[in-house]
């Protein structure tokens, strides 16, 4: 009975089977059914349509803007040259005496703005002319705060962390006042005069000549914004358009077969010569070599549409239409992603491999077929604006507007962007791809939308319970701001891409080894992370794992190295047990980012040589450290991180040199990081210039044993050099710098850009020979340079191009400053030696001169009583009273007149006419309102003052100054900032001019029982108010703002 009912359940089993969908046979039926029908429905449908005359028309798309910028290879543009220089002469006009003139560059979508805007921006005359350039793409959303924090961040050393408009219309005034800029606000829409009106006051504070330029398709933007008369490009000439043409459609051939440039000239003209639509068809027949197939594209029905911007899409649709079908899929999904966005290469092609959309042969990796999809739509100009970005060199890309518009008109409801909870309602059963940067509630969305394939959530995300959704077609997610996974792992079987970036992730649940189809994994940046799934080696579809960043993981799973396909490997820690050795990366065929820790572990050169280092070719950034320290920049270069490792000592290996001779790399690495190294040199390949001769950054950090370093003088790419805590380091260049001198001079590191030089106390020379050997070292194109802690270093070499200077170092130290005259940024901090030694003297007893420094715009001191001595003649820092409008004064005891006596004020506040900006921190000698050393600096427009404890307020006795007739004191004064300056009991006078009064007391003491009276005044919203009423008198201020304790 029993094998009957064996047999009888059996035979239900192989009918149910055959029945099936998993019978593909069954399954092409049963679709073939339903297809069959839907056709006839749709067949019916038209008919009926036709009978009562209705015409189909397309639902207008939303414009979605890719964010722009600043770069463009001028090689590639073709026949703008006039136009450039007519908006030069615009732009450069010495005869408009506007402060800030604003000039449109009008004409529809396509003809070239934003690439002529490009043009203007990169020009030499224009980088000359104006200080600070700044870029800002704008497109749909016209939101001053956030225009202003564009406009912030682009100040280096600006802070755009910013919410409060108050703060930021402080902030962007202080980047733009006083100077002559240039501002490009790329790609306008906005015609509410009103949202104008509020950026342009914030942007009127700009020194005489300043110019903005606008790029509008938009007549009545134009109108509102425009100072001066719009500048309206033309098509390009028949000729130009040609040579555009056939720069795309016959690069790379032998030959330029008569018929097909025939046929191709006559496609030319079609495209109406406009350049996106010229430059996108070029892309389209550069793949095509057959008469026929050039023929199809001339008279293709797609042309048949009208003038202007329907023509160019005219052009893109039937470059579109020319695509193979999977390069169709791929290029369409790009919709999913907002205006304005920068997208990344390898996450556009992991997440089309998570779709299905990347075909496999059989013969090349996924990844490898990405990026050939990815190379032939950049090729066809769908994208543009490719790039590579720090900090580990990675591929990003824009779309066009129009390339966008065009996507989105093909995925229609399947692709939905939601920036606002407006959007929500724009939802639909057909959407597949979301991406939702508004708050998320998962458990709704998926619940309600099961269709949906891709979930980009970069919101907050509610808590739910984990079963409460069921997805079954989900293949892509993207969560932020979680602790926990809200899905189970039981509904994510057919996930292929799950990121999980930046999150507050401790762990990821034990299940997650069961998600066979994941491809790809992302936990980078992740503090919490403490494990990861210890059968994680049975994810065999694993490609992608990404976890650096993530300093409290200090131990992976056991047989990482089982995970074959394996493409992406973070970060891997190297243990001491079978399974977690270093033996595991040997077959892992990795790609960009490797981060090695507990190199210690190694047990020898052998064991290092089983990494097969030097066979990863793909490999592009790779970080050695011998411990578990966080290689992390910039934070692992601050000084709280420095403290906190300055006494740890780095631990010696025996075997350090042999191990990291063993590591040789391959050579197409553009980072390299060697991070607490015990050995006392560093192996052959690193001194080989061909093997390193794409390395475009390198830090070298805690190897302290290390005297020499290696010839990194003659990298022929490095741009950026970071040396910390290298204790035993004398000279930065080898004797063999010498061996190839000409004309009494050695150029060192060609293409350095920064140097950074912190903590190395034995450094003394830039040459090994130095002295003794008759030569000048040139750092050619050398623009920022930190020295930090490197007592004995007394030389300088040349340095035509620094810009900027940071230093940190004894008194005796400033004589290095002596010739540097091309500085516009300088931040000093002087200190004497603890230890009671002095450092060497300075050669040929240079010192240091303010005189020279006629460039100098950034000037911040921190400094003993040593300096004084240069501040005293005027003299000696005229050569400020032109240029330098920041200065910053910090812990400078002596910088003030002593109060109540009569001595004169140091000379060079005298100098300092063109001063826009002033803060004074934590200045014990500040006790009264400096009246003899703000008078004459009727420039300065903001004072911020912290931390000056023994700060009171104005003076009670008259000062002469005050009562002599030479005009109103601080004039121009807008802004003044004070806080945390516990004895202010009082303002002083201030002038009609100020709009900002920030005050913010400090309550330290209120907290400990013994308030006084001005902070229990202020506690209780009575004095302090009160003091501002009185002291203020006339002024205008606009704000006055007293901070409580939160």
């Amino acid at each position: 009975m029993r094998r009957k009912a064996e047999i009888q359940i059996d035979m239900t089993k192989k009918v149910r089977s055959f029945f099936s969908f998993h019978n593909p046979g069954w399954f092409r039926f049963k679709m073939g059914r339903k297809l069959n029908a839907i056709v006839e429905k749709i067949e019916k449908l038209v008919d009926e349509g036709h009978k009562f005359g209705f015409t189909v028309k397309t639902q207008p798309q939303k414009r979605g803007r890719p964010q722009t910028h600043s770069f463009v290879v001028e090689s590639e543009v073709i026949g703008r040259e006039e136009d450039k220089e007519t908006i030069l002469k615009l732009l450069l006009d010495h005869d408009n005496n506007q402060n800030v003139a604003v000039l449109p560059i009008v004409g529809m979508g396509g003809l070239g703005k934003t690439t002529l805007a490009q043009l203007i921006y990169k020009d030499q005359r224009v980088e000359k002319h104006f200080q600070p350039r700044i870029w800002v793409c704008v497109s749909d959303e016209f939101d001053v705060a956030k225009l202003a924090k564009a406009v912030i961040a682009s100040d280096p050393g600006a802070e755009c962390e910013l919410s409060d408009m108050e703060l930021l219309q402080r902030r962007l005034r202080e980047v733009v006042s006083g100077k002559r800029y240039l501002l490009v606000l790329d790609d306008i829409w906005n015609e509410d005069q009103a949202k104008w009106d509020g950026l342009k006051t914030l942007l009127a504070t700009g020194g005489e000549g300043s110019r903005i330029v606008v790029t509008t398709r938009s007549e009545q933007a134009s109108s509102i914004m425009g100072t001066l008369g719009p500048y309206r490009p033309e098509c390009l000439t028949e000729d130009d358009s040609w040579a555009l043409f056939r720069k795309k459609a016959f690069e790379g051939r032998a030959e330029e077969p008569k018929n097909l440039v025939d046929i191709g000239k006559e496609i030319v003209q079609k495209c109406g010569r406009l350049p996106l639509a010229v430059k996108t068809l070029g892309g389209l027949m550069q793949s095509k070599s057959q008469e026929r197939e050039w023929l199809s594209v001339r008279e293709s029905d797609i042309w048949d549409m009208q003038d202007g911007e329907d023509r160019i899409l005219a052009a893109l649709r039937l470059s579109y239409s020319q695509l193979p079908s999977h390069l169709k899929q791929c290029f369409a999904f790009c919709a999913i992603f907002p205006k304005d966005y920068e997208i990344t290469k390898d996450r556009l092609i992991q997440l089309w491999m998570a779709n299905g959309f990347v075909p496999s042969d059989g013969r090349k990796e996924l990844e490898d077929k990405g990026h050939e999809i990815f190379n032939e739509l950049a090729w066809r100009s769908f994208f543009q604006d490719i790039k590579e970005v720090g900090p580990y060199y990675n591929t990003t890309c824009k779309m066009h507007d129009l390339m966008h518009d065009l996507a989105r008109s093909i995925m229609g409801d399947e692709c939905l962007t939601i920036q606002d909870p407006a959007g929500w309602k724009d939802i639909s059963k057909k959407t597949r791809h979301l991406y939702a940067s508004v708050y998320l509630d998962i458990h709704r969305t998926l619940n309600n939308y099961p269709n949906i394939r891709t979930l980009l959530g970069l919101g907050y995300c509610v808590s739910i319970p984990a079963d409460s959704s069921k997805p079954k077609s989900l293949r892509a997610l993207k969560l932020c701001q979680i602790k926990e996974l809200p899905i189970a792992i039981a509904y994510l079987e057919h996930l292929r891409y799950l990121d999980l970036s930046g999150t507050d992730i401790e762990a990821l649940p034990d299940g997650t080894s069961t998600l066979f189809n994941l491809q790809t994994l992302k936990l980078s940046n992740c503090p919490y992370l403490r494990k990861l799934p210890e059968d994680m080696r049975n994810m065999i579809s694993l490609r992608h794992l990404y976890i650096d960043r993530c300093p409290n993981l200090t131990q992976l799973p056991a047989g990482i190295g089982q995970l074959s396909s394996l493409r992406t490997l973070t970060k891997y820690i190297v243990g001491n047990n079978d399974g977690r050795r270093i033996r595991e990366l040997n077959r892992l065929n990795l790609s960009g980012l490797l981060e090695l820790y507990n190199l210690r572990n190694v047990r020898d050169a052998a064991d290092a040589k089983e990494a097969n280092l030097s066979s990863k070719h793909n490999l592009c950034s790779l970080i050695l450290c011998w411990d578990m320290t966080q290689w992390d920049p910039p934070g692992c270069y601050a000084g709280s991180f420095h403290h906190s490792f300055e006494e740890e000592d780095v631990l010696s290996a025996e075997n350090a040199e042999e191990v990291l001779a063993a590591l040789r790399p391959h050579g197409g690495l553009k980072l390299l990081t060697v991070w607490r190294y015990g050995g006392g040199s560093f192996p052959t390949w690193m001194m080989d210039s061909l093997l390193l001769q794409n390395v475009v950054e390198i830090h070298l950090g805690f190897c302290t044993d290390c005297q020499r370093l290696p010839s990194l003088w003659q990298l022929p790419s490095l741009k950026f050099l970071y040396l910390f805590n290298m204790h035993n380091v004398k000279h930065i260049c080898g004797s063999t710098i010498y061996d190839n001198t000409g004309n009494d001079t050695v150029r060192a590191f060609p293409s350095l850009k920064r140097l950074v030089l912190h903590t190395m106390q034995s450094l003394e020379k830039w040459s090994e020979f130095e002295g003794t050997a008759e030569v000048l070292l040139v750092f050619p194109n050398l623009a920022e340079l930190k020295i930090i802690d490197c007592p004995n270093l007394m030389t300088m070499p040349e340095l035509p191009s620094l810009k900027s200077l940071e230093m940190k170092g004894t008194d005796m130290q400033l004589g290095l400053i002596y010739s540097l005259t091309t500085l516009s940024s300088l931040s000093l901090h002087v200190y004497k030696m603890s230890n009671g030694t002095e450092s060497p003297p300075l050669d040929n007893q240079k010192k240091m001169s303010f005189r020279y420094l006629k460039s100098l715009e950034k000037l911040a001191i921190t400094a003993s009583e040593d300096l004084a001595p240069l501040l005293e003649e005027e003299k000696e820092t005229k050569g400020l009273s032109t240029s330098l409008h920041y200065l910053e004064i910090k812990s400078c005891n002596w910088i003030f007149s002593p109060p109540q006596q009569s001595s004169p004020p140091l000379a060079f506040w005298k100098n300092l006419t063109s001063l826009l900006a002033l803060s004074i921190d934590y200045c014990d000698d500040l006790v009264y309102w400096p009246e003899t050393e703000f008078r004459g600096l009727n420039s300065l427009k903001k004072i911020y003052i912290c931390g000056c404890k023994k700060f009171v307020g104005p003076s009670p006795l008259p000062l002469s100054s005050s009562s002599s007739g030479d005009g109103e004191l601080l004039p121009n004064l807008e802004e003044l900032d004070i806080r945390n300056c516990a004895g202010l009991l009082e303002l002083p006078k201030l002038p009609a001019s100020l709009i900002s009064l920030v005050p913010k007391p400090d309550f330290s003491a209120s907290r400990s029982g013994a308030p006084n009276s001005t902070q229990e005044g202020v506690y209780h919203g009575a004095s302090w108010l009160g003091i501002f009423a009185t002291r203020a008198g006339t002024a205008r201020c606009t704000r006055v703002s007293a901070h409580l304790p939160m």
